[in-house]
């Protein structure tokens, strides 16, 4: 267990790469939903172009995914694996697949928008999950893997 109000190391190191400004939306944002959703499961893992941060009600958040943040050079979106079926009154959701909608946050104050707490609250209620009890997530960071690049070819 991960006090909710510290992020791991891994994700501070994860995130040396990225502007200020989207460092603090995404530890912002990743507080708001531990704030909606916990008890909950939480993966964070490293990719080339971003470090993404899935929440889900057990440990296998990847199937059972309830929401994801991106992060990217200059914005951060807030996913939700089933954003489709999702109410969305103030159509704040983008995206066109079968089941996965997104947001783009790009400023702080965004994240004060009503709209959000409340997809968040949705994606909750979709998932089974009743109450929240503040506190409890369950961190698992998956570790730097070595990038291969490919070889060059040696000239003749």
């Amino acid at each position: 267990m991960v006090p909710v109000s510290k992020p791991p190391a891994e994700l501070l190191e994860f995130f040396y790469r990225y502007a200020p400004a989207v460092q603090s939306l995404a530890l912002g944002l990743r507080r708001t939903i531990l704030d909606e959703l916990t008890p909950c499961h939480e993966y964070i893992f490293q990719m080339r172009s971003k470090v993404v941060l899935m929440y889900g009600p057990t440990p296998r958040v990847i199937k059972d995914n309830v929401c994801a943040i991106g992060v990217f050079a200059d914005h951060v979106t807030l996913g939700f694996h089933r954003g489709a079926d999702l109410d969305d009154p103030g159509g704040v959701l983008q995206g066109s697949g079968k089941t996965w909608r997104h947001l783009v946050l790009k400023k702080l104050s965004e994240l004060d928008r009503p709209e959000l707490r409340a997809l968040l609250r949705r994606a909750r209620r979709q998932a089974g999950l009743k109450r929240r009890r503040p506190g409890e997530v369950v961190t698992r960071v998956k570790g730097k893997s070595a990038m291969r690049w490919p070889t060059p070819a040696r000239p003749g």
